[in-house]
């Protein structure tokens, strides 16, 4: 009888655990990945990426500038490791192809609060060419609303706060590209 109170305990246990809580992926070294749209500044997902310790924090990047194809890398430039990848058609439609996928947006946790806006000079912009486009003026404010609830968000500021919002403009589709093919990366460094 005690052996089967104990496996009924320990089943519910189990049961409840929650496979899609976030906070669990939030380590000492991670890198979040967050999609966001350019158009409607929509929260469409992302990705907790986990490395090996590191003390500094800086991304590299290979770009392969698209005659009609084309490509841009992002890496961790201190451990050499893959953040993001995606194809650049001239005149066509590129697609990520590193992280393979990303995690929907009811996998991210919510938090009560929301996450204070940094100054704008926390944010930096990943310059991934010389010629790489981004607005003139970026409204930080609409974008940062599209996280700021994500408990993922509060874990990597509070761990981090004074480690620069990184940002990234993905922009598949060049030539008569479409804004609406187009999203913002936020990474993030727990």
């Amino acid at each position: 009888m005690k052996q089967l109170s104990l496996i009924l305990i320990l089943s519910v246990l189990f049961i409840s655990c929650d496979k899609n809580n976030d906070d669990k992926d939030v380590g000492s070294n991670n890198v979040v990945l967050l999609k966001v749209d350019y158009l409607t500044n929509t929260f469409e997902g992302g990705k907790v990426l986990k490395f090996s310790e590191s003390t500094s924090f800086t991304i590299s990047s290979k770009y392969n500038s698209p005659g009609d194809f084309g490509s841009v890398a992002l890496y961790y430039e201190e451990l050499n490791k893959k953040l993001f990848e995606g194809t650049i058609i001239w005149m066509g439609l590129g697609e990520m192809s590193y992280p393979s996928s990303m995690d929907l947006p009811a996998h991210f946790s919510k938090t009560d609060t929301n996450v204070t806006l940094p100054d704008t000079e926390m944010f930096k912009r990943i310059m991934y060419t010389e010629n790489a486009y981004y607005p003139d003026s970026i409204n930080y404010e609409s974008l940062w609303n599209a996280i700021n609830n994500l408990r993922i968000v509060s874990s990597c500021r509070n761990s981090n706060p004074h480690e620069k919002v990184q940002l990234f403009l993905y922009t598949p589709s060049l030539g008569v590209g479409d804004p609406a093919d187009w999203d913002w990366f936020v990474i993030l460094r727990s």
